[in-house]
């Protein structure tokens, strides 16, 4: 199953050296060049999980040719890249954390999940065996922001206690 990503959710497992989960939930994953400078840059502890993932395969790097003015100017360089890259490929499964580049998405077909489904969609999948403890360590180490209710709902979702 290839999927395209948005520097966010990269950010959160590469932060957290678990970018296996990524590569066992998802066969292929391309990126655009605005992900891959975003997530290679200076000061990112992640730079080298990422590098390698991209040098083993099944992280890709993938030019944009171009950029349709559906998708808002507001949305950062990754985001936007990232949603014509899904376009411009015909893929429909992207990759998105932040609240306004999913409703671009969603509102030009595309399926869009984001780090929390991808982790309860790991366990589902036995890839995982909970959320919790990578969903604390994202919290943690890759100051991944998440609401009190909505942690509380995932791991509803997810079948363990809170």
């Amino acid at each position: 199953m290839t999927v395209i990503c948005n520097a966010t959710p990269l950010i959160n497992f590469a932060a957290i050296a678990r970018l296996d989960i990524l590569q066992a939930t998802f066969d292929q994953i391309a990126i655009p060049q605005a992900v891959y400078g975003e997530t290679t840059g200076l000061g990112f502890p992640g730079t080298g999980f990422v590098l390698q993932a991209i040098a083993s395969g099944w992280l890709q790097v993938r030019p944009v040719a171009t950029i349709s003015p559906t998708i808002p100017a507001e949305l950062d360089d990754g985001e936007r890249e990232a949603i014509a890259l899904a376009i411009e490929i015909s893929e429909r499964r992207i990759l998105l954390d932040e609240r306004e580049a999913r409703q671009v998405a969603q509102r030009l077909g595309l399926q869009v999940m984001g780090t929390l489904g991808i982790l309860l969609l790991a366990k589902n999948n036995q890839t995982i065996p909970q959320v919790r403890p990578i969903l604390d360590r994202m919290m943690n180490v890759a100051q991944y922001w998440v609401s009190a209710a909505l942690y509380e709902q995932v791991l509803q979702q997810a079948g363990e206690d809170i």
